[in-house]
């Protein structure tokens, strides 16, 4: 992969919106081009500087509800001699958007029934597919490569550390969970079950920064966010275990 093509596809491989295969030839690339490296590190300090500053206005929801209480209350009277008067489109579309500014607000505070139920199941089953003995063989083991994905998934320099836990020999594989793509690690233990770890670079509202757990066929899955990583760990322990992974997990990412 040359300059030319790396700066046509750059975007997209900021976005994790490659295949694994070209993700890793960008890789590549950029370890090796000083010129495209700083390119890299310029839109990436320009989408840090976006991001922060989004999320330096704070959404006080209780403070919106207040208001939005206190305003239908004052103007219930008004607005219904108004609305009748509005032509049939502008009404239609100010439900529309009454409807969208809510949906936004719920997601925003993790209201929304189930938002998070289609991310669990997908992992869940995730897990229990690559995790059984048919589908073993096709996971890299190979320690390099397994580094530059934990680096691109995880930001992370060295494999994740479960040996706290009686989990030891690792493998991975990248694999679309509810349509995006992550970095699924495998952590074996001879007397137990495989633990699940999958790791991508946040970049939504779904999985939340503080510890969510949900049981589901036998499992346990447990989310959270950290240092701009969103982590999920699936296992069959108990949920004070798999949460204890994952909080320790989540520590080794804020140290890295």
């Amino acid at each position: 992969m040359n300059c030319a093509e790396i700066k046509q596809i750059i975007q997209l491989y900021m976005d994790n919106e490659l295949d694994a295969r070209s993700t890793l030839d960008a890789q590549r690339h950029l370890e090796t081009c000083p010129v495209c490296s700083r390119l890299l590190d310029a839109l990436a300090e320009q989408d840090r500087l976006l991001k922060q500053a989004a999320r330096s206005v704070p959404l006080n929801s209780s403070h919106v509800r207040e208001n939005i209480l206190g305003a239908i209350q004052k103007e219930t009277s008004k607005s219904a001699r108004r609305w009748f008067l509005l032509p049939m489109w502008s009404r239609v579309v100010a439900v529309a958007l009454i409807a969208i500014v809510a949906a936004l607000l719920l997601l925003r505070m993790g209201l929304l029934p189930g938002s998070n139920q289609s991310v669990y199941a997908a992992v869940i089953s995730d897990h229990a597919d690559h995790c059984s003995i048919d589908n073993l063989m096709g996971a890299i083991t190979d320690s390099d490569e397994l580094a530059k994905l934990i680096a691109l998934y995880g930001n992370m320099k060295v494999m994740p550390d479960l040996s706290a836990f009686g989990f030891g020999e690792s493998r991975g594989r990248v694999c679309k969970v509810d349509g995006v793509e992550f970095l699924h690690l495998i952590f074996y233990n001879r007397e137990q079950q495989p633990v699940s770890l999958f790791l991508r670079p946040r970049s939504s509202q779904m999985i939340a920064e503080e510890l969510r757990v949900i049981h589901r066929d036998n499992y346990n899955a447990v989310s959270i966010s950290r240092s701009g990583i969103e982590l999920l760990v699936v296992s069959s322990l108990d949920d004070k275990q798999t949460s204890a992974i994952a909080q320790a997990l989540a520590a080794q990412l804020e140290a890295d």
